[in-house]
């Protein structure tokens, strides 16, 4: 390897960029109080959910050329939208489904959000990296505090819809998730780009605190109250 890809900097820099995606796995993962969470399904699901950004450079390179970006709110909005956010939480949500959803060891509704998150943080691993060695550390910390959350809070949505899915047997739920996911995502990213640098992240990081505790929170408290592993014990 040559000195620079093994020099001090670019270690730096790879540490920042994936210290809060170790920091949000860790937070999910004991969340659950009932029942842990199985390492090999986070493990394929996290790789699925890196790979997945393959096919989502592909086909945003593919939209961005088919769709006319205006300089319109509205316009904007509907860009990120069909653009960027369908792309990449559709990628997310067949990153669960493909493998982990069709295993036995997916048995509870918090498996659901846990590996949601879980697909989100290997997806956002990729994208920090790359976002991270190119514009240095004050771009991995502003990134810590909005992107990488993002990413898995919008996981965390699809999952946890896939699970109610799963185990109230009404596949349509499932795409309740997704969408849930791709508006916010639309709304998140149109935001970073119409509004000025530290008033924008200032506002996604708010609407990334309005999207924990108004909406994940909540799933995880139905998500344990719906636990086959729930005990007698009280907490």
């Amino acid at each position: 390897m040559s000195s620079e890809i093994l020099s001090e900097p670019f270690l730096i820099l790879v540490i920042l960029a994936i210290t809060p995606v170790i920091f949000l796995l860790w937070f999910f993962y004991h969340l659950n109080r009932y029942k842990k969470k199985s390492k090999k399904l986070m493990t394929i699901t996290f790789l699925l959910g890196a790979i997945s950004i393959i096919p989502a450079i592909i086909l945003e390179v593919i939209l961005r050329n088919l769709i006319h970006q205006g300089l319109g709110l509205l316009s904007i909005f509907i860009y990120y939208m069909i653009g960027v956010a369908l792309v990449e939480e559709s990628l997310k949500f067949t990153s669960i489904k493909i493998y982990a959803y069709k295993s036995q060891l997916f048995d509870e509704p918090m498996d659901g959000l846990v590996l949601g998150v879980t697909a989100g943080l290997g997806f956002a691993t990729v994208e920090n990296l790359g976002y991270v060695l190119h514009y240095g550390a004050v771009d991995a910390i502003v990134r810590s505090l909005t992107s990488v959350p993002a990413h898995a809070l919008y996981g965390a949505i699809i999952g946890y819809y896939l699970g109610e899915a799963k185990f109230r047997k009404k596949p349509s739920l499932a795409f309740v998730g997704l969408a849930l996911a791709i508006f916010l995502h639309g709304i998140f990213d149109t935001l970073t780009s119409v509004v000025p640098d530290i008033l924008g992240v200032g506002m996604v990081f708010l609407m990334i605190l309005a999207i924990y505790f108004g909406i994940v929170r909540k799933e995880v408290r139905t998500a344990e109250a719906e636990s086959p592993y729930k005990t007698v014990t009280s907490y």
